[in-house]
């Protein structure tokens, strides 16, 4: 299967500041967007209808995550200036808050959500990840080890293993049973902004401030693939459902799609602000842009056999 075209479908309207995360069921069907407004959007997609807005946050909405059933969304909220920091829970039906996820000492900048273990993985400025338990809110492990403040955070499928990427330019894989530190990865000279594991828990994408994308081998712990092309920091990474398709969106204002088995980019598109958050159906047929000049953009992808 190969890449043909991309068609841009609809442009969501209605944060008033940046677009700091998006994400997509895996159907595509539904979006969940996250502002520096303090507001996060459920939308009905393709076209682009909001269904409602989760507005209770008293500080700015810098991570989202949804389920794979569109019925509950994580936002990860705080300011860096304030200190304040928080997670909470909504049922995305009902637009009603759930519980709050509290342990950070400052702002909550990353998010990654295990449905079937019920579990959360969160980064943040105060230089730790954590793993909540999301039935009860507790904090079951603390992650400390980074030199700086940690961007971005994945799950492995079984949520055995939790990848990070910090401001200190490494991407740590760890034990999340434990809280050990498995393999500490030199990889972005300047800071990782963007980590992501395949589904099958074998690899990891990360990708920083230099520009590049890096494929790791979390079990051994070693360096598979370069892929360059964006000429400032990747700030984003999605992949797709089988994990052939790599999503990125970067400072560079581009938003580039590529293909991992062959280790090239077979898609760039130009958008008008930094793409500072990318989402991907599981088909690889839906990609949802969130930029820094407070647009959404959604593009439908063609694949061809």
């Amino acid at each position: 299967m190969g890449f043909k075209r991309a068609t841009l479908r609809t442009t969501l309207g209605g944060h008033t500041r940046r677009v700091s995360s998006v994400a997509l069921s895996p159907d595509g069907r539904l979006g969940l967007t996250g502002s520096l407004d303090r507001t996060a959007r459920l939308w009905s997609l393709p076209a682009g209808e909001a269904i409602r807005t989760l507005g209770e946050h008293t500080r700015e909405v810098n991570a989202v995550v949804l389920s794979p059933d569109g019925k509950e969304a994580l936002c990860a909220t705080g300011e860096m200036l304030s200190g304040d920091s928080l997670v909470r829970l909504w049922d995305a039906s009902t637009g009603k808050s759930v519980r709050d996820l509290v342990g950070h000492e400052g702002e909550v900048s990353a998010l990654a959500f295990s449905p079937r273990q019920r579990l959360v993985a969160t980064g943040g400025v105060d230089t730790t990840a954590r793993l909540f338990e999301l039935g009860t809110g507790r904090c079951l492990r603390t992650l400390s080890g980074h030199g700086g403040w940690v961007r971005a955070v994945a799950l492995s499928p079984s949520a055995d293993r939790v990848v990070t990427g910090a401001m200190d330019g490494v991407v740590r894989v760890w034990d999340a049973s434990s809280g050990q530190s498995l393999h500490t990865l030199d990889a972005h000279a300047g800071g990782v902004h963007a980590v992501v594991i395949s589904p099958d828990g074998r690899s990891a994408v990360s990708g920083g401030r230099d520009g590049k994308l890096r494929v790791w081998d979390i079990g051994a712990g070693k360096s598979l693939q370069l892929l360059t092309g964006h000429a400032e920091a990747v700030r984003a990474i999605a992949l797709s459902g089988d994990g052939r398709w790599a999503l990125s969106g970067g400072q560079d204002k581009t938003v580039r799609l590529w293909d991992l088995p062959a280790g090239k980019e077979v898609w760039k598109e130009s958008i008008s602000g930094w793409a500072l958050s990318v989402a991907l159906s599981a088909d690889a047929r839906w990609a949802l842009v969130g930029t820094y000049d407070r647009k959404v953009l959604l593009y439908e992808l063609e694949l061809v056999a």
